[in-house]
């Protein structure tokens, strides 16, 4: 597992050494700024010190490999063989279910005692992973969910976060940070006659650049539901974290603003001139008219269109569906099925409604989701308090006093557009079934 991690994290770092390179090729193929080498320099310490490590444990496997005591079977003079086990494959995620349980259950304080028990539920399996789980340096009491497992979960976040099920790509950022390049204009080209200078061809390029954010859930179970822990109870608290962190990620990836501590959400990255304010006195005409001007602002960017989709809200959605023309036939039959011409909808009430001076607005969004990246670090951490406090929608409960065990989530990613026109918004909706 740990030697998985490594590579990861190795190949994050030189896909961001590449990202600086290419920033200086694409500009004139100049030097490295001061700045930039600096930040090489760093990185290529950091490959190789990654590397050292990376060979340190392929030794240790070697040799591992080489002490392996033959199996003598039954009966038999010589060794052989057996039959390996067929390991457990548990549910997606559920392995942090069961992590979160044992943390709770324990009070996180005895990795060993968390470990005797995930083995007594679960088995042989579960244990030895909780025992070999490391502290996290950065959260105190909290442990590192293996990565792969940590990427289950966040695997279980896609269909319930419009962002990440209409297509956005995930990017491993496992060191926490990572510079790629960005696309920020066509390509220009043409037809010549002999010897006259080409056009530049060159597509128009940028960097970008993420870091991660920190998102922290919090989920409160029963410490009478710990006591009887069996199969089935590890789901229902994966799918309780799932739930908790979906919502979350819902919002904040559509329409959270930026800082240095939050990811920026769709709303803040389109540019100005993708900004589209609906028709006044909306008619079936002016409806059209407005899709139409919605979807021709990506599509004339010459964006690539491999995952193109709208996200709006439930009602925006049952106006279109719902809506007549002079015939009484609905206008757009095809959103009974999901789809608003050929590309599908993602309806999500992270949409707001209430919106504009008259608090009756909404936004409907197209755009390609393939240009929208998130840099996940596939790294969650749990941590168990029987004694902490949370806020319940505005009341502020006593995990102690209600006989709680309070369970902390932290996962970490980052939001950007690798194309700054794959999106458009079209703003002021004010569409009514």
């Amino acid at each position: 597992m740990r030697i998985t991690a490594l590579k990861t994290s190795l190949a994050a770092v030189v896909a961001s050494m590449d990202g600086i390179l290419a920033t200086a090729s694409t500009d004139n193929d100049r030097d490295l700024t001061a700045e930039e080498q600096t930040s090489f320099d760093a990185k290529a310490i950091e490959a190789k010190d990654l590397q050292a490590k990376i060979a340190r444990e392929e030794s240790v496997l070697a040799l591992k490999a080489s002490a392996a005591t033959p199996v003598v079977l039954p009966g038999a003079t010589q060794p052989g063989t057996v039959p390996a086990a067929v390991a457990e494959k548990p549910e997606p995620g559920a392995m942090v279910g069961r992590i979160a349980i044992a943390l709770a259950a324990t009070g996180g304080r005895d990795q060993r005692a968390m470990a005797d028990h995930a083995q007594q539920i679960w088995g042989e399996q579960t244990g030895q992973i909780v025992a070999n789980m490391e502290q996290s340096t950065a959260t105190k009491g909290g442990y590192l969910v293996d990565t792969a497992y940590s990427a289950d979960f966040i695997g279980l976040l896609r269909p319930k976060v419009v962002i990440r099920n209409a297509g956005a790509r995930s990017v491993p950022m496992p060191d926490g940070n990572i510079t790629m390049r960005k696309q920020t204009g066509t390509t220009s080209a043409g037809y010549v006659g002999e010897r006259t200078p080409a056009p530049t061809t060159d597509i128009a390029v940028g960097s970008l650049s993420m870091s991660a954010k920190t998102l922290r859930a919090l989920v409160p179970i029963t410490n009478q539901l710990l006591r009887r822990a069996a199969f089935g109870v590890d789901a229902m608290v994966r799918d309780d974290l799932v739930t908790s962190a979906a919502i979350k990620e819902d919002q904040q990836f559509l329409r959270g603003t930026g800082s240095d501590l939050a990811p920026a959400g769709l709303r803040s990255l389109i540019v100005a001139g993708n900004v589209l304010t609906m028709t006044a006195n909306p008619t079936l005409v002016t409806v059209r008219s407005d899709m139409a001007r919605l979807k021709l602002k990506v599509v004339n960017a010459n964006v690539p269109l491999s995952k193109c989709a709208y996200i709006m809200s439930p009602t925006s959605q049952s106006f279109l569906e719902n809506i007549t023309d002079a015939n009484g036939n609905k206008a757009f039959p095809e959103v009974a099925q999901g789809r608003f011409g050929i590309y599908p909808i993602y309806v999500t009430t992270s949409v707001p409604d209430n919106l504009g001076a008259g608090s009756n607005e909404s936004e409907i969004y197209f755009g390609d989701f393939e240009q929208f990246l998130i840099g996940d670090t596939y790294q969650v951490t749990l941590a168990a308090s029987d004694s902490a406090a949370y806020d319940d929608n505005g009341t502020i409960r006593s995990a102690f006093s209600n006989d709680e065990t309070v369970i902390r989530l932290i996962e970490e990613h980052d939001t950007e557009l690798r194309y700054d026109a794959a999106f458009a918004v079209l703003t002021g909706v004010v569409w009514k079934p």
